[in-house]
């Protein structure tokens, strides 16, 4: 059943549609897409669970977060569901969120970890489990000429952001020969074509117009920048007024 406000009041519809125990779930599932954003199908039984709970009532779930300024969508393709920034009639176009940006190293982790995403779904079912070795990743990074390691504590660090926000899983322990990195179909709504190809093309230009000596500097910054925590949520993007390294995506709570 869809809610039409024509004809149901929320309260209508979740006194009819919900046993006592569906409540306490849906309010679970709210509070699981405002802390991580995505919901990811094939991760585990839970994930796969909400997945179909979300699914079955799309419609209330954006009803009741349209209240604080959220959409939620569900990629049937993907088994993924979001939370999307989302604008009512009399609100602006663009909502004032909190926003964080990811820091540089961040920024460029990420746009690598989509590529790979990107060239194997090209390949293979998206039904299917792509994993990669932290090896495959740093192949990817020297495509955008970051060719200095990153060391362990900090690769962990960034890994396990993306992995709260359910874009990635993590196999193993970071160091030991069987760690894998498991990419989520989630990946694909991090960042668009476009976004991606306007970030790598700015990342380009800035490698080769800078000396390798600025860029030790830069990576150096960035290092220490990264220092602060930061939570994040949200839809990824790249804009002109921030560093082009740098990503900004909005944060659900």
């Amino acid at each position: 059943m869809s809610l039409s406000t024509n004809t149901t009041t929320i309260d209508e519809y979740w006194k009819k549609e919900f046993t006592s125990s569906e409540r306490l779930y849906f309010q679970k599932c709210c509070r699981t897409l405002l802390k991580k954003t995505f919901i990811v199908k094939d991760k585990d039984d839970e994930n796969r669970k909400m997945y179909f709970f979300i699914s079955k009532h799309s419609d209330f779930f954006s009803k009741y977060l349209n209240l604080m300024g959220f959409n939620v969508a569900v990629s049937k393709d993907s088994g993924t569901c979001m939370l999307q920034n989302f604008a009512g009639e009399n609100d602006s176009a663009k909502l004032s969120v909190n926003r964080i940006q990811l820091k540089k190293i961040e920024s460029i982790v990420l746009c690598a970890l989509w590529t790979i995403f990107s060239d194997r779904i090209r390949s293979m079912s998206l039904d299917k489990v792509i994993k990669i070795t932290l090896t495959d990743l740093r192949m990817e990074l020297e495509k955008y000429d970051f060719k200095e390691q990153i060391e362990k504590g900090r690769m962990e660090t960034i890994l396990s952001l993306f992995e709260k926000f359910n874009l990635i899983g993590m196999s193993g322990s970071l160091g030991d020969e069987r760690f894998t990195i498991i990419l989520y179909p989630s990946l694909q709504f991090a960042l668009n074509e476009r976004e991606f190809e306007t970030f790598a093309k700015a990342a380009q230009e800035r490698m080769l117009n800078k000396a390798g000596s600025d860029f030790e500097e830069s990576v150096a910054d960035a290092e220490e920048d990264a220092s602060d925590d930061s939570d994040t949520h949200e839809d990824f993007s790249v804009s002109n007024d921030i560093d082009a390294f740098d990503i900004e995506f909005e944060e659900g709570e």
